[in-house]
């Protein structure tokens, strides 16, 4: 296993890795992070691989500018051209199970960072 920043890589009886990305950054390390799987996958280095993105409403609670799925989404007519590649590729959605109003909220800066 290969754990590096915002992602990860679990090694599979073939010899590949399937690799997970979550998004930490704006919206254009989401692209970068599609396309580090697919390069991957094109030079059979990865079996597959899933990019993990917020909601829209969970976008809220996080730092500035994170990338998000429904800001993605547009894209992936341009991003889903698979046909040189085996495996699976996909984007997986969360979500936040509730907000509660007794937490103290953590401050967002503009820089992407909290204010803590």
């Amino acid at each position: 296993m290969k754990k590096d920043n915002q992602q990860f890589l679990l090694r599979v009886c073939n010899g590949q890795y399937f690799g997970v990305e979550w998004e930490a950054g704006y919206i254009s390390s989401s692209h970068r992070a599609i396309n580090r799987l697919k390069k991957g996958m094109l030079e059979g280095d990865l079996a597959g691989g899933i990019l993990v993105l917020p909601s829209r409403k969970m976008y809220y609670y996080l730092t500035d500018r994170i990338g998000n799925y429904q800001e993605l989404e547009p894209c992936f007519d341009v991003m889903g051209d698979t046909t040189e590649i085996k495996g699976l590729l996909g984007v997986i959605e969360i979500e936040h199970d509730g907000v509660g109003q007794d937490i103290a909220g953590i401050k967002k800066g503009t820089d992407g960072r909290a204010l803590i």
